[in-house]
């Protein structure tokens, strides 16, 4: 549909076919939400969603809830709901992080400022069990960037 789209104005807008297509960056990356993610889970295991298989190694966005400690260096979680350690006075060794939190690891050379509670951040999105932090996560946004919102000109 997006070609039959683009090669109508082609032809409806003189002129068109000359000029440059716009820039990738142009164009923003799918948003992704946790009832995306999964088609089943079961003590057997997840099984990820179509939606999100055919996004794997693809740019998305995705705001959730941050999960942010002082040890760990360029990664946060992003968790669906609020996240509230269930005894702050017990050992941090065992935290209740859900097992659909995200792991979101910083592009290096990026001034991430503090990040607020429900942030938005795009990043690569890869599949798979993978230690993020003192956690194993089953999604990951890997090179990711906080993502502002436009300021009304």
């Amino acid at each position: 549909m997006t070609t039959v789209v683009f090669s109508m104005l082609l032809v409806l807008e003189p002129g068109a076919a000359g000029r440059p297509a716009p820039a990738a960056s142009a164009v923003s990356s799918p948003t992704i939400d946790w009832p995306d993610f999964f088609a089943s889970v079961s003590a057997r295991g997840i099984v990820y969603s179509d939606r999100l298989e055919a996004l794997e190694g693809k740019r998305v966005r995705l705001r959730g809830f941050s999960v942010v400690r002082e040890d760990w260096k360029r990664i946060i979680l992003v968790t669906r709901f609020p996240y509230v350690e269930s005894d702050p006075h017990d050992s941090e060794a065992e935290l209740d992080i859900p097992f659909d939190a995200v792991g979101i690891v910083w592009r290096n050379g990026v001034a991430v400022p503090k990040v607020p509670e429900c942030p938005t951040v795009e990043g690569t999105l890869l599949l798979g069990n993978r230690v993020v932090g003192s956690q194993t996560v089953a999604i990951v946004l890997e090179d990711a960037v906080p993502v502002f919102a436009r300021k009304p000109r």
